[in-house]
């Protein structure tokens, strides 16, 4: 074999590897605007994430796009039951909601509806990036101090995935080495979008097992039940640890 037709082969193959490449991250060759391979529409809120997780059903998807329902989502994988994956970021997508996404050098749009699947991972696996909604990954725990509370009016969806989602959760951190509480807060409304609380609570002014300032007041009824009021009012009501 002649060494021109070598190259020519080699050319066809690279040729070949790059373009299967480029067809997985694909975003902002199909959509008019694009962030991290998301169509920006679709997005409330992001965050850089760093851990990893396992997968815990069989068979998961990882996506270049986390659209579902949609012939311009590519499925990069599959992923079985119980396979580790390392998680970069985490997205919060307007869920339940129809969108027109403008589609690149067109007047056209496609319409989408991500319906329940409104919070995706965007993970890497066996050296392929992508995304795969967050029921299916459980995260590795974090080693540090701290209480989980969610909202009585949260909606839970291992246990109910009719309703509309509405998700609200506080976390508090135990900061001994400062003497104080960190109370983040996480809420997803299916109609009003993402909202983040954060509040730094010294332990010194905690009076009657209660905090409280102009725009922001906890009190703790025991380990179990607290109530907060605070001016991003859909955190305002009751929690429970879980």
């Amino acid at each position: 074999m002649s060494m021109t037709r070598y190259i020519k082969i080699f050319l066809f193959f690279f040729i070949l590897n790059f373009n299967c490449y480029a067809d997985k991250s694909n975003c902002e060759k199909i959509y008019e605007n694009c962030f991290d391979n998301v169509p920006t529409e679709l997005i409330t809120y992001y965050d850089t994430v760093l851990t990893h997780g396992e997968i815990n059903i069989s068979n998961v998807n990882l996506r270049d796009i986390p659209l579902v329902k949609s012939i311009n989502s590519i499925v990069l994988k599959k992923i079985e039951k119980s396979e580790r994956v390392e998680i970069k970021k985490v997205f919060f997508l307007k869920g339940n909601t129809p969108l027109k996404l403008k589609m690149l050098n067109s007047n056209k749009y496609e319409d989408v509806n991500n319906y329940r699947f409104s919070k995706w991972y965007l993970a890497s696996y066996q050296g392929e990036e992508g995304f795969i909604f967050s029921d299916y990954v459980t995260l590795d725990k974090i080693s540090k101090k701290h209480d989980r509370y969610r909202h009585i009016k949260s909606i839970d969806w291992t246990n109910n995935k009719v309703e509309l989602q509405e998700n609200i959760e506080i976390e508090i951190v135990n900061n001994d080495q400062d003497n104080l509480y960190e109370v983040q807060g996480y809420a997803w409304h299916y109609s009003k979008g993402f909202y983040r609380l954060n509040q730094i609570i010294n332990k010194e002014l905690i009076s009657k097992n209660s905090f409280i300032i102009d725009d922001f007041k906890i009190f703790f009824f025991d380990k179990d039940e607290i109530y907060l009021e605070s001016d991003i009012k859909i955190f305002t009501g009751i929690y429970k640890r879980y």
